[in-house]
């Protein structure tokens, strides 16, 4: 499988991350995690936190993939352009089952460690919304998202908003192997949002 060099690291250093199943047709699974928990990877040293990506579906609802697209018969289909059942039955044909975020969340509610989620598409401010009042309560959560995903699915008109809502309930989003810098705050300025961007400063 390939890897991009965004993700390499933290496959490497992480066990938890796409719930487990990293490089496998399960990750970002149901399956994947029940796996990961029953073999006790969180005991591991090599595991860090949790780890999963979010997009909206055409219909508002949250769900659990790592790509924007998938394929099937040689035909890409787009996810953000389709109904969560439409995208399920795309998830069926490659055999797994891709999950809604409410079902992830159901099993990682009742866990001590870490969980870090990657946002890759919000598209509403109804998906924005549910996405907040999933992770409000839970302080073991963090969002994360690269700056180019950050400012899709947050866009200036409501991002104050959001940003006054996740700061309320003491929830972060960071970018991505970044993990000490605050989109929302980075984002009201224009240098911090410059270095942000800039991929030679992995450390930031």
């Amino acid at each position: 499988m390939w890897v991009s060099s965004e993700n390499w690291g933290e496959l490497l250093k992480n066990l938890g991350h796409r719930l487990g199943g990293s490089g496998t047709l399960q990750e970002n699974t149901i399956q994947s995690l029940k796996d990961s928990i029953e073999n006790s990877v969180f005991n591991h040293r090599d595991f860090r936190y949790w780890e999963f990506d979010i997009h909206e579906s055409a219909d508002s609802k949250i769900f659990v993939f790592h790509d924007d697209e998938i394929e099937v018969d040689g035909n890409l289909h787009i996810l953000k352009e389709l109904k969560l059942t439409e995208i399920k039955e795309l998830g069926k044909s490659l055999e797994i089952t891709i999950p809604t975020l409410a079902e992830v969340l159901e099993i990682l509610d009742e866990r001590t460690e870490k969980v870090m989620i990657e946002v890759k598409n919000l598209i509403s401010e109804e998906g924005r919304k549910k996405l907040v009042e999933s992770v409000e309560e839970n302080k073991n959560y963090t969002l994360m998202a690269t700056p180019v995903r950050f400012e899709k699915s947050f866009p200036k008109n409501s991002r104050e908003m959001w940003h006054s809502r996740l700061r309320e309930s003491n929830t972060k989003l960071v970018q991505v192997r970044r993990h000490r810098v605050n989109l929302f705050a980075a984002s009201k300025s224009r240098l911090l949002w410059v270095l942000a961007k800039q991929k030679w400063l992995p450390f930031l």
